[in-house]
């Protein structure tokens, strides 16, 4: 019995070494983009039309200047480094104008985005997909 005791509390351990060792790593994932504010210029799918937005990551929230004047609230922001590029996802939510769904890459001091706005209604929903590009705010 007491070989049993020993081999779950070595289980334990190293179950709790990996969760923490996994914790870590996001946690340390999660400032990537922090501080960071990016202008550019967005425009509907398939739009000639270009107009400007600010897209900011402050305290693990991401926010649209634009969206946030139709509101949109702030949203957590996901982001994951892999080599030289940052990858993030975000989603905002307005009460009366329906979600965004964000996923971008940062480059150096460029960034792509891509996001979906969708808008359930009672005779049909709205969705609508956008592109913005942009530099880092200096």
């Amino acid at each position: 019995m007491t070989d049993m005791f020993k081999i779950c509390q070595l289980f334990l351990f190293t179950l709790g070494l990996v969760i923490l060792f996994n914790i870590t790593i996001v946690i340390a994932q999660a400032d990537l983009l922090d501080g960071k504010v990016f202008v550019g210029q967005y425009r509907e799918q398939h739009k000639r039309a270009v107009k400007e937005d600010e897209l900011r990551f402050m305290n693990g929230q991401f926010h649209s200047i634009v969206y946030g004047q139709r509101g949109f609230n702030e949203g957590a922001y996901t982001a994951s480094a892999e080599e030289d590029k940052i990858y993030f996802e975000a989603e905002t939510i307005s009460p009366k104008r329906g979600k965004i769904k964000w996923h971008g890459i940062v480059h150096g001091e460029s960034i792509e985005v891509n996001y979906h706005w969708s808008k359930r209604g009672w005779l049909s929903d709205t969705k609508k997909d956008y592109s913005f590009n942009g530099t880092l705010k200096k």
